[in-house]
């Protein structure tokens, strides 16, 4: 059974693979990259760490091998999700046992590039022990444990997420809740560590304590034999191995759950209440025409899908790292606070790149219902603005009442108003024009459908490439007040930033209007196919 699953993985696979040639083109470059990047890394560790001390070398594999399986924990129950290939929850009708299954799943796992990618390169770390033979030994051995735990964890932990938080809502919230940690850990980690010496202190404590866990033990084994403690050894590969096995009943619990019949009747859901038709309002006042009717509807979703939530978390987020970073620097360095304004604005702008396809299959009503380009795009545009405007002038007032300096209010106004306009307008013009795949309404807003990561970062990084570029009209009179320090300078990059921004925004809604208009029905396609 565990042959025909993987057999069943790569005949998905190939499949996927002849009916995009594209697809196949990027999986083939990104698989050559990440295993590149990790042969490049192992073969620092090999050729480098056999020259540093006893403790040292220990402490670096063991804090390599718990970084993969730590990764392994946190990102596919909050970005990846599990294969889609290989989904147990496909698997309800067939009378397959759970430990069969897990078996079957976890050796195909390890056939695809990032299964291999982590199974090869623990084991290239646990050969940085080349030249000691008995803990190289063992660490290949805790190095093959540490990868089983890995797996089993990462599809584990996402298993049960979805079985236990089977409440929409819980989901939802929880995978807005975790970009808190995921945000500040680095912001929190810098404020412990201020020195390399805070680093080299802190790097075997977290090591010696990493070896019991199921994130460091396997390594652990390697470092134990080089230092000539066979019982110690011995002991965290039994460690190792306990946790492994611990990973899989957690894996095969998971699976049991998922495979349970849905149940009937489900509470999540509200009943209806009546005629809703009169709730759509913008800002206050009835839809009455198309543009409203889109402009309430958008305005709606932006404070109840999470997806669009995720979008207004970051910016609270974002202010605390911006106020960490000027006040952890020398004083005057609360300047950097000012960049909270221009950063929102960008924030909340670039947030509908991706708007139609957040519809998803619900884009079909404005197809239907025969919605002019023009009135999709500015019904969008109006729901965010309708708020988001009053959001980035507010942040703006707010830094730089903390920054003191009053007289560089207009310029960093224009900038943060250029901003917003020019992003809005480029989304209008993006997300009409080239669509790619995001999470689905119920799916974790962090979560990266399956083969989209490639398009997704080729949309949006040339996207981010075309914003700095539409920055510069601001930029100029900016940069030039910076240069000279006269007031006449704010006032023309208050000028610029308005009108700029107003244009762009205009230029980017009737292209993306005209691109609706000749392409709905293949757009419409693409969305509904994902």
């Amino acid at each position: 059974m565990a042959l025909t699953l993987t057999r069943l993985r790569w005949a998905l696979t190939l499949n996927g693979w002849r009916r995009s040639t594209l697809t196949l083109v990027l999986s083939v470059l990104g698989a050559l990259y990440f295993f590149g990047m990790a042969a490049m890394a192992v073969a620092a560790l090999v050729v480098g760490l056999p020259e540093a001390e006893l403790p040292v070398r220990g402490a670096v594999t063991v804090l390599v091998a718990a970084v993969v399986v730590l990764l392994w924990t946190i990102l596919p129950p909050l970005v990846t999700g599990v294969d889609a290939t290989l989904d147990p929850s496909s698997f309800v009708l067939f009378p397959v046992p759970a430990r069969t299954l897990v078996a079957g799943l976890l050796l195909s796992t390890f056939t695809t590039p990032i299964g291999a990618l982590t199974l090869l390169g623990l084991l290239g770390v646990a050969a940085s022990w080349w030249d000691t033979p008995a803990a190289l030994a063992a660490a290949a051995v805790g190095a093959v444990l540490s990868a089983v735990t890995a797996v089993c964890l990462g599809y584990g932990v996402t298993g049960l997420m979805s079985s236990f938080t089977g409440r929409r809502r819980v989901r939802e919230a929880i995978s807005l809740l975790v970009l808190i940690p995921l945000m500040l850990g680095g912001v929190a980690l810098s404020r412990v560590m201020q020195s390399i010496d805070d680093l080299l202190w802190l790097g075997p404590v977290l090591a010696d304590a990493a070896v019991w866990t199921p994130f460091g033990a396997g390594l652990g084994a390697g470092w134990a034999a080089a230092e000539g403690r066979w019982g110690l050894a011995g002991l965290r590969l039994l460690v190792a191995l306990a946790w492994a096995v611990a990973a899989a009943a957690l894996w095969m619990l998971a699976i049991r759950r998922t495979v349970e019949p849905a149940a009937v009747g489900s509470t999540d859901s509200a009943a209806p209440r009546g005629d809703r038709a009169t709730d759509l309002r913008w800002l206050g006042r009835p839809a009455t025409s198309a543009r409203t009717a889109i402009a309430a509807r958008a305005q709606l979703y932006w404070f109840k899908d999470p997806r669009y939530m995720a979008s207004l978390v970051t910016v609270p987020l974002m202010f605390v790292l911006l106020w960490f970073m000027g006040t952890s620097g020398p004083e005057g360095a609360t300047a950097i606070l000012l960049a909270a304004g221009p950063v929102t604005a960008w924030a909340l702008g670039y947030s509908l790149s991706a708007d139609i396809a957040y519809d998803h299959t619900a884009f079909h009503l404005h197809v239907l219902a025969g919605v002019k380009g023009i009135d999709d795009r500015l019904g969008r545009v109006m729901g965010l603005l309708g708020w988001a405007l009053p959001v980035v002038v507010g942040v703006t007032l707010a830094t730089v009442a903390m920054h003191g300096d009053w007289s560089v209010l207009p310029a960093i106004l224009g900038v943060s108003l250029g901003v917003l306009g020019a992003c809005l307008g480029l989304s209008a013009l993006v997300s009409a024009r080239w669509v790619y795949p995001v999470p689905k309404p119920g799916d974790s807003p962090l979560k990266t459908p399956q083969g989209a990561a490639m398009r997704t970062m080729l949309v949006q990084g040339t996207s981010l490439l075309v914003t700095l570029v539409l920055l510069v009209p601001m930029a100029v009179p900016f940069v030039v007040l910076l240069v000279t320090g006269a007031a006449v300078w704010s006032w023309v990059t208050l000028a610029v930033g308005l009108a700029w921004g107003a244009l762009a925004l205009w230029l980017g809604v009737r292209a993306g209007a005209a691109w609706y208009d000749r392409a709905q029905a293949e757009t419409l396609q693409a969305v509904q196919s994902w």
